[in-house]
This record gives C-alpha cells, structure tokens and sequence, in this order.
C-alpha cells in the first residue's frame, strides 16, 4: 500500500494543475462600440471618435481603422479617444470601425459606421477685402457662381468690407474654377463685373487708388501773337484740360483741382509741331495774358505704326517723377486724331512735348477711327513711362460665333493675358463687363441671386445685350492669374506698377 500513496498523492495535483491551464486559456475577444460621432455624420479637419470597450480580462487598447487600413492611432486607457486627421484627405464617405484588443491578443470590430470627410477647404470658395473701392451709400454684392450659372455663395455689403464666401456644405464640394461677380449702384445705373475662371481659394483686395477731387474754380486766359499756322491750343492743369480753337479778343478759362500749380499751355501747329510754355503758381480766379512769341518749341518724336492698320487718334500725357500716372496728376499735352498733326503720311504717330516732363502716358488707337464703330476693331496700346518708340498689335484676334449671354460662344487665336465681354441694357444704361479666363471660349453670364433682385428689382439679367469683344496682353504680366496677383495685391493705380498694355476690341454689328 506504502508504494501507491505517491501516486495517490500526485493525481490530484496534476488534475489542479490542469485545471488551472485550462482557465487560463482566454478566447473570448472584447466588445467595442463607436459612440461617437453619429454614423452618417459630417467631419471636417480634425474629428473625435470616442468608443466604449470591455473585457472580462481587461482591455489592452484600442485602434483606429478607416476604409479597412489602420491609421495607427491607437488609445489604451479609458475614456478611450482616437484623434482622426482629415484636413489633407480627399472629399467623400469613409468607412469607420474601431478594433479592440484585450490582454490576452483577442481582438474584436465595432460595428461600422460611415463619415463624409467635408473639409473647409473644400468649400472656401472666395476671400473678398475692399478698402475704399465702393459708395458706403449703397449695397453692393459679391456672389460666386459655377460654369452654369448656378449661384454657390453671395454676400451683401456697404462700403469697405473683408468675408470669406463659403459654399453649402451639405452638398458636393464646388468646382476647381469658379465665377467672382461684383454689383453696385455707379452714377445713376447698375454696374457689374464677373470674372469667369477663377481658382476657387483665391483672395482678392480691391483697392480705390482714386480719390475724390472737387473742381475749386478756374483760372483765365487771354492770347496774343497766335500764329498763322496755329491749329489749336490745348490748357491743362493737373487732371483738367481746356482744348480748343483760339483768337486774340476772348478769354478761355480752365479748371483747377489745386490752388498754386503750374498750368502747361501747348499750342499745336498745322505742320504737325507744336510750341510750349509753364505758367507756374497758378491759382483761382487769375487770369493770365498769354504772348505766343514767347513759347518754346516743343521736343517732337515720331512713334513707328507696326500695327499694319490705319492711324486713329493718339493721346499723351506729360507727368513729373514723383507723380503717379493717375489721372489727377497728368498734364494733357494732345489728343488728336488728324492725319498731318497727329500721324504722318507714312501712317506713323507724331507726339510733340516739353523736355521738362520725366515720364508720360501714351495711348494710341489703330484700325477703326473712334470706339464703338459697329463691325469694326480697334487695336490700342497703352505704355506708361517713356514714349514708345513704335506702336505694336495684341498678337491675337477675335471671332464672335454666338453672342447670346447663355450660350456665348467665340473663336480667339494667339497670345494674350484675358479677354472681355461687354454687355449693356440698353433701356436702362445699366452696364455688365466679363473678364474671362483664356481657357474659357464660350459659357453663359451668371444667374442673379435672389438677395440682389430684392434690392435691386429692375435689374433685369435677360435685357442685357453683348455689345463688345476685347483681348488684352498686359505687358507687366505673363498671364491671367499673374496679372491678378499683381491687381489685388497691389495699393495704387496699375499704372504705376504695370509698363503697359495691348488691346483689340469688337464692336457687334
């Protein structure tokens, strides 16, 4: 008996060994579920999705998965967080779940829930700033709208105002390409501007680099010892001229916006010269006696025609160093539009100045004789700074294929920075001017939002007509978006920060 008490003994503890083992054996995986957010919700940027798990043995952590990848975010002490990043991810719906581990390596799925990544970005469709540029009288509107028309944001303002424009987010996000129109109350009618084919994101500042001068009288003028070969004279303070035809026995008067500011007085001859003379410290209400004889001859300089189209008119400006090339500050020196005084037989311009002008503004026009000359173009160049030594056209052209405001369509050819549409109604005056993107050829004008209608219910979107076509080659720029970069980041008059322009306009017939 003595020899079977150690086995006797050792059964039983082998069976407890046993025993233990096979309670140690876990298998049973934790439960996981998402309380938040929502299935079907909404998120933007960074989200937090909270969940509640258990175990009989204790939970070791839990992860994060989207669309069946795990991100490796991961939390391991309660209240379990994970942190889920969208900002640089895609629009869209993704499928969430939340795996949790316990102690022992089971692991167990939340249920799924679905998310619809909705970032700001997706939606920021437009930031707008203007400093100075509209009447703090009158409510202006700025409203973005898609390829069709379709108005995806629009904003009312008074006078200097700075928003963001952000689409409805529970829709799908908007184009790449946007619209950007802007409609005030101008002078008695309704102006708008659109831009089509804008990045959607772009932020623009509209500077008012114009003040608002008052006319404070008039100076007066009598003249003596004209030429027989005077054409005419042309008086010019700065901003303000007086051009005409002169004789000995009257008085001619010319506006001021300044007091004590030298006057030029150009005197354009027959033979396509010119004489000169600076009566300096003028003020109001003088009045000044004017001896011909005592005029210097002005610098002539002759601009070749490269255009290969007829001479039209050509106009110059004479300015001082320190001046901006904005209206206010420019001396007016001529603008005519006589073959003989203002080009020469050989179809080149003629410009005539005083040498004490450091800078000018030159704007010849070519082809058709004036603006606005039904069937015909008109090519203009515009340089600010020396005077040119040749006048050259925009290398591009225009065909109108369709001028219906919803199905414009045309056929442009060569190199240029923008094209416009100009648009009037013609019972009203009120006036719509498109500047497109070179990429857009045809399309429609945009839809008018409600909130503009009930500001403004005569203005009526269908009454509008296409009265004009334009191209423009900007000389400062190599492009569209280029040249916005410097328009809407730039406080002053484009003058002073672009060399020049080409232009060529259509008139519909």
């Amino acid at each position: 008996m003595k020899r079977f008490l150690p086995l006797l003994l050792i059964l039983p503890l082998l069976i407890w060994i046993a025993c233990e083992e096979a309670e140690e054996t876990d298998t049973i995986p934790p439960t996981v579920i998402i309380t938040s957010p929502q299935d079907g919700s909404i998120v933007s940027d960074s989200v937090e999705i909270t969940c509640m798990s258990t175990d009989d043995k204790g939970v070791e952590m839990v992860e994060l998965w989207v669309n069946g990848v795990s991100t490796g975010v991961a939390d391991s002490t309660e209240p379990y967080l994970l942190k889920w990043i969208t900002s640089d991810i895609e629009h869209g719906n993704y499928t969430i779940i939340v795996r949790a581990y316990d102690l022992n390596g089971n692991a167990a799925d939340s249920n799924p829930i679905i998310l619809t990544v909705s970032n700001l970005s997706d939606y920021n469709l437009f930031t707008a700033t203007f400093d100075g540029e509209f009447d703090n009288t009158v409510t202006s509107f700025i409203f973005i709208s898609d390829d069709n028309g379709n108005i995806l944001a629009d904003s009312g303002f008074i006078g200097d105002a700075s928003f963001d424009l952000i689409a409805d987010k529970s829709s799908n996000p908007p184009p790449d390409k946007i619209n950007v129109t802007i409609l005030t109350q101008k002078d008695g009618y309704i102006d708008i501007q659109t831009n089509l084919g804008i990045n959607k994101g772009s932020n623009w500042t509209w500077y008012n680099p114009y003040y608002e001068p008052e006319v404070i009288g008039e100076s007066y003028y009598t003249f003596s010892n004209i030429p027989a070969e005077f054409y005419r004279v042309v008086l010019s303070s700065k901003g303000l001229r007086t051009r005409t035809s002169i004789n000995e026995s009257d008085t001619y008067s010319l506006s001021h916006y300044n007091n004590n500011e030298d006057v030029v007085i150009m005197g354009i001859m027959n033979d396509g010269t010119a004489l000169y003379k600076f009566i300096e410290n003028v003020s109001v209400s003088d009045t000044h006696s004017v001896d011909f004889s005592n005029f210097t001859q002005a610098t002539q300089k002759i601009i070749n025609n490269l255009t290969g189209e007829d001479c039209s008119s050509i106009g110059i400006n004479g300015l001082f160093l320190d001046d901006s090339f904005v209206n206010y500050n420019r001396y007016a020196l001529n603008r005519g539009w006589n073959e003989g005084i203002d080009w020469n037989d050989e179809n080149n311009f003629v410009v005539n100045y005083p040498p004490e002008f450091t800078k000018f503004r030159t704007k010849s026009y070519n082809g058709a004789p004036y603006s606005g000359t039904i069937g015909e173009k008109t090519w203009v160049q515009t340089i600010t700074g020396d005077i040119p030594e040749s006048i050259e056209k925009i290398n591009a052209d225009i065909n109108v294929l369709s001028s219906d405001i919803d199905d414009f369509e045309m056929d442009l050819s060569g190199s240029y920075d923008q094209w416009t549409i100009s648009a009037i109604d013609s019972l009203t005056n009120n006036r719509w001017y498109i500047f497109v993107n070179p990429s857009i050829t045809s399309g429609r004008f945009p839809m008018l939002p409600q909130s503009v209608i009930d500001i403004y219910p005569d203005v009526n979107r269908n009454s509008f007509e296409i009265v004009s076509v334009g191209m423009s080659d900007f000389l400062c720029a190599e492009n569209q978006e280029e040249w916005h970069e410097l328009y809407f980041n730039t406080d002053g008059y484009y003058g002073d920060f672009c060399s020049g322009r080409r232009d060529v306009n259509y008139w519909l017939e």
